[in-house]
């Protein structure tokens, strides 16, 4: 009937925008250079006797890899005591401002073994899968994206989305996208 917790976190996430212009394809453009270092140390906290509404683990990605708890909802907080590390760089058009190229690189370190997961048995590897992202618009109307999250412990690509869009004026947009 009446349940409580308290579990304390600390989390620092740093990044830094390095930019620089340059020509390339006969334009001109500012380059960036983002990385981005996120640290996150929340103990471990028994929350088995507490109900489940509504917590589910986040999906692996370039946004959620950041994310302070590893659960969607208030249900379930993880444990982590964990440094996540990325980089991104883009190629922004000067005249317009339009994103022309993005390429970015993330990778998590876990620091000690997380116990508080999805299916309920702990997390022990220390090197997440790499995610490796990139996007272009370098053709008007056009925008092309993909993501790829590599296990080196496999060798292998465990995901792939790949996604073209098509907008050939206002309020028009055809899209497709292939997920592996």
């Amino acid at each position: 009937r009446q349940a409580s917790r308290a579990i304390p976190s600390f989390s620092i996430d740093a990044g830094v925008e390095l930019e620089r212009t340059t020509n390339a394809f006969g334009r001109a453009f500012r380059q960036t250079l983002e990385p981005r270092l996120h640290y996150v140390n929340t103990p471990y906290r028994a929350q088995a006797q507490l109900p489940n509404f509504d917590a589910a683990e986040r999906d692996f990605n370039a946004s959620s890899i950041f994310a302070d708890n590893n659960f969607s909802g208030i249900d379930r907080v993880s444990d982590s005591h964990q440094v996540t590390a990325g980089v991104t760089s883009r190629l922004v058009d000067a005249a317009s401002g339009i994103e022309a190229l993005r390429l970015g690189f993330v990778q998590r370190y876990l620091l000690r073994t997380q116990r508080i997961t999805g299916d309920g048995q702990p997390l022990e590897q220390r090197f997440s899968d790499v995610l490796l992202v990139g996007g272009t618009s370098v053709i008007p109307s056009w925008a092309f994206d993909t993501a790829l999250q590599y296990s080196a412990e496999t060798a292998r690509t465990r995901r792939a989305v790949v996604s073209a869009r098509y907008a050939p004026g206002d309020f028009r947009t055809v899209s497709a996208t292939y997920r592996l």
